[in-house]
């Protein structure tokens, strides 16, 4: 029998939210590609990252992820593994909706979006939180030492609110391409290093 060890250490997480996707794509409205300024954004972040010693891309089902992690994949010739624990709350509606933009059309329901995106979207607030932990340990007790997660800005707040140990639901804003650097070897275990760091 062959039993795995797991190497000893702490892992690298550096967690991207997505690049600018296309708002009201004609084709795929509900999942849409990266804007031209999207792809700036993913190609520069690429750049930046490729020397930081990646052993691993995970992505988001979601394309705008997808996308935003193909860049760095194709430079350090790395796979790309879609995890479905990375996706954001409004994976399955027909229609990609910015938080701007959601501000802006229904003004009446900002304040439930703001209490709770998960909810607003009709998930379970517990149920979400539990998928996103549960793909981010898995990912910690991986063997790679450093990984890149494309990801969303509530599956990256999820993450955080666990590794600061909030209680509440973080209300920041996460920028698009940016960085969130946390480490550790368990999901009981982790050290933020920095946040959307661009």
């Amino acid at each position: 029998m062959t039993v795995a060890v797991r190497r000893a250490g702490v892992t690298r997480l550096m967690i991207v939210r997505h690049g600018a996707p296309h708002e009201d794509h004609p084709v795929e409205p509900a999942d849409p590609p990266l804007t031209t300024e999207g792809r700036q954004q993913a190609a520069k972040l690429a750049a930046q990252l490729a020397t930081e010693g990646i052993d691993r891309i995970v992505s988001s089902p979601q394309r705008r992820a997808y996308e935003t992690a193909q860049p760095l994949a194709d430079r350090l010739r790395l796979p790309i593994e879609v995890l479905d624990g990375l996706a954001e709350v409004d994976r399955g509606t027909d229609r990609y909706r910015s938080p701007e933009t959601i501000r802006r059309e229904t003004p009446e329901r900002w304040h439930e979006f703001l209490a709770s995106p998960i909810a607003y979207f009709g998930l379970s607030e517990a149920g979400f939180r539990s998928t996103v932990l549960g793909t981010f340990s898995e990912l910690l007790a991986s063997d790679a030492r450093a990984i890149a997660v494309f990801s969303h800005g509530t599956p990256i707040k999820v993450i955080l609110q666990q590794a600061l140990e909030l209680e509440n639901r973080l209300t920041l804003s996460i920028g698009h391409c940016s960085v969130t650097r946390i480490s550790g070897a368990s999901i009981e275990e982790l050290t933020v290093e920095c946040v959307a760091d661009r």
